[in-house]
């Protein structure tokens, strides 16, 4: 997500009211479809929800799955949606809205075992939210343009991105934010062991979760890549990027060879790996689903599970010779909500 300039809001505020007397307001109708490559290898296409509201192309962006059947999602406008189940066919009009909190107060979500965080731009903070989107605290101040957040698996930590050049590693039980590593990210995606972040200049860049060192350069890769996922099972070794120019594309990241799956889309944004495997995609005024080909998931190994025994020792041995190194590069400014330290 490209952060919308000050200069633009009172065009933005006359968007929202042609958005509420039922016209839409710069809404995009392009369809993503499959490419010969990606129909060749198994890949299917279908809709999730329609009828969101965009403005300059961008329009929804977060999307969490919380306890139960339902899905959240956010929107350019603030607005976090309650979906009833997980199925696809859905309208974002039918929805049920759990919270409107203006102009970028809701962009990118995560869940961490049964609870949903949100990152908000306007105010710069992170909050949990109730399963209907309703805020229920401030987890962390964040510094401004925030935007991408994805969970650590092993961890249950939270990264979170910043346009303005940081990635942030943030406690969202005592509200502490770190700097982790330094980079213009955007979409954000992780397997416990590497964080890959979609960034400006048209790269992903991967950092070491135990040492914030960058271990990976993707090179340019075209289509501006916003959204970023991993693939597991069949698609291991697979990065996924849903792009701004309405084209989703597959990398290699051990041969680098790149691979356009869908095009035809509208502005493609962040994407989230459903509790199913599949992928469900952002647009301009959709979300649509990419569900994988058989032997295929998406997420780390098939998702954030149980890691292996081997895995969870080693991890743990690296953060405590990392402790004390963590405690001295707190963020200098940045002051914890009450209660926490």
């Amino acid at each position: 997500m490209s952060p919308v300039s000050s200069h633009r809001r009172p065009l933005l505020t006359l968007a929202a009211a042609v958005v509420l007397c039922g016209l839409p307001a710069g809404r995009a109708r392009a369809d993503l479809v499959l490419t010969a490559a990606g129909q060749s290898e198994g890949f299917q296409l279908s809709t999730f929800a329609t009828d969101f509201p965009s403005y300059n192309n961008i329009g929804p962006l977060g999307i969490s799955f919380p306890a139960g059947d339902g899905v959240l999602v956010s929107d350019i406008y603030g607005t976090v949606r309650q979906f009833p189940n997980r199925g696809d066919g859905q309208s974002a009009g039918a929805a049920r809205v759990g919270g409107n909190y203006g102009l970028e107060g809701a962009v990118g979500m995560a869940q961490v075992g049964d609870k949903t965080y949100l990152v908000q731009r306007s105010p710069s903070c992170l909050v949990e939210l109730g399963p209907g989107g309703a805020i229920l605290r401030t987890a962390a101040f964040l510094p401004p343009r925030s935007t991408g957040v994805v969970a650590n698996p092993l961890t249950g930590r939270l990264y979170v991105s910043n346009e303005a050049g940081a990635i942030m590693d943030v406690d969202p039980r005592t509200g502490l934010v770190r700097p982790f590593a330094t980079a213009a990210g955007d979409g954000l995606t992780t397997d416990g062991r590497t964080l890959y972040a979609a960034t400006a200049s048209g790269h992903v860049l991967g950092f070491d979760l135990l040492t914030g060192a960058q271990i990976f350069d993707s090179g340019f890769l075209p289509g501006g890549p916003d959204g970023t996922a991993l693939g597991g099972g069949l698609l291991d070794g697979l990065l996924f990027a849903n792009n701004n120019d309405g084209t989703v594309t597959q990398f290699n990241l051990a041969t680098g060879v790149l691979t356009q799956i869908a095009t035809g889309g509208s502005r493609g944004d962040f994407i989230a790996v459903a509790p199913d495997g599949s992928l469900l995609i952002t647009q301009s005024d959709r979300v649509v689903r990419l569900t994988p080909p058989t032997g295929g998931v998406f997420g780390p190994s098939g998702g954030p599970g149980i890691p292996e025994p081997t895995t969870l020792l080693l991890f743990g041995l690296g953060l405590l010779g990392l402790g004390g190194m963590h405690l001295s590069r707190r963020v200098t400014g940045l002051t914890p909500p009450t209660g926490s330290t």
